[in-house]
This record gives C-alpha cells, structure tokens and sequence, in this order.
C-alpha cells in the first residue's frame, strides 16, 4: 500500500497550514474549465480570472514568537486553518509553485503535528530572513562623536 502524501490530511475537515514566508500568502482557486475556454477563444481575454475561492495565509510575522524589534524569522511560521477539501485541491491545481516545493508552505492535519514540522524544517533557512547589521561584510558601526 502506497503512503500518502505529506500534505494530505485523512479525515480532517480542516487542516493546520504554515506559511513561513513573512508576510503571508495568499492562495487562489479557478476553475479549470473556464481556464481552458479563455485560453481557446480566438481573441486574447484580457481581465484576469476569478478566483472561486481565496484563502489568505498568516506569514511568519504572525508567528507569536515573533518580535519586531529583533526581526528574527528563523524558525517561525504563520499559522491558518484552511478547509481540508480547499487544500488538496489548490495543491493539485499548483503542484509546482517553488514556496510549496521548497517547503515554505505545507499543511498537517492537527495544529500539533504542524507546530512538530515547523520545528523540525525552521531550523533550515528560508532565504527570506533579514540580513544580521553586525555580520555584514565590509559594513563598519558609525562612529559617533563625542562632545
């Protein structure tokens, strides 16, 4: 028997997903048919689609962890409740968005499960973190004066 995969949930009605990208994410459904008859017709449609349904994900900011004083996102992520039934069908409509393969959004059916993965995939970088001011090559404090 074949396992299934990571990002689908099994009698869930609704899934935990993380978003450690800082600002969020937000996560658009269209319809395939439709799709389909705009790209056949003889004249370009030029208005964007319609989503069928949005889903706006909390961004690593969101985290209750996090301090913006310090902006540090290492190991932080958003947390949203998302219909079970909305997630698998926007990962089977976008199997090949990078923030979804490069794990910078996944899913796990309890919040649990998902606090358990960020930990284990935060410790990894994202390259969406601030830059460290005192690490940086080449850059010098400014010196102040004293009077």
């Amino acid at each position: 028997m074949a396992a299934a995969p990571l990002n689908t949930p099994r009698g869930a009605s609704t899934v935990t997903v993380i978003c450690r990208m800082p600002a969020g994410l937000v996560l658009d459904l269209y319809d395939t048919d439709e799709l389909a008859t705009r790209a056949r017709t003889p004249t370009p449609v030029m208005a964007p689609p319609k989503p069928t349904a949005s889903v706006r994900l909390n961004g690593a900011k969101a985290d209750p962890r996090y301090h913006a004083r310090d902006n540090l996102l290492l190991g932080m992520g958003g947390r949203t409740q998302v219909d079970a039934s909305f997630w698998q069908a926007w990962c089977a409509q976008n199997p090949n968005f990078l923030p979804f393969k490069n794990g910078l959004v996944f899913a796990r059916s309890t919040e649990r499960d998902a606090g358990a993965e960020l930990a284990e995939r935060g410790q990894h970088r994202s390259g969406l973190e601030g830059l460290e001011p005192t690490s940086l090559p080449g850059v010098t404090p400014f010196a102040r004066d004293v009077a």
